[in-house]
């Protein structure tokens, strides 16, 4: 008994960093790259729904909205609108590395700014719906395929 000699992460349920996901909401070629996957069989949800902010996939369109409306998707959220800590950050504190530094915050700045001027195209692109995963398989909309019946 006793504890662990290293303690490390939960690594089940450990998600990316705030500052890769920062990166992936930065630019809008990377969100559409990650809400249009390719099928995946060994995905949840083939790959299809997918959360950017928190790196998560789900199984459906309803879980995926659950998730959203959820307290754990929020502080996300939250945590994401602040520039986040990176190791250039750190270096910088001890003195090495202070150009590279410099010239990162002015690229956050520039990001900001360009988040700031298309942020109804951005909040349009990731609460973006998918279909059912029938009709991606498929390749025919959830309109245009005709309803069974079943007596």
């Amino acid at each position: 008994m006793g504890r662990y000699s290293v303690k490390r992460y939960k690594t089940k349920r450990r998600t990316r960093d705030l500052d890769l996901v920062y990166d992936d909401l930065s630019s809008r070629d990377s969100i559409v790259a990650l809400k249009n996957q390719p099928l995946d069989e060994t995905k949840p949800g083939l790959g299809q729904y997918y959360c950017i902010e928190c790196a998560k996939y789900f199984e459906n369109q309803i879980t995926l909205d659950r998730h959203r409306k959820g307290k754990v998707h929020k502080r996300r959220l939250k945590d994401l609108k602040q520039r986040p800590y990176t190791p250039l950050e750190s270096q910088a504190g001890a003195g090495y590395n202070l150009e590279k530094f410099l010239q990162s915050v002015d690229k956050y700045k520039q990001i900001e700014q360009n988040k700031q001027e298309n942020q109804a195209e951005y909040e349009a692109l990731v609460g973006q719906k998918k279909d059912t995963l029938d009709a991606i398989i498929t390749g025919v909309p959830t309109e245009a395929q005709p309803e069974t019946m079943e007596e």
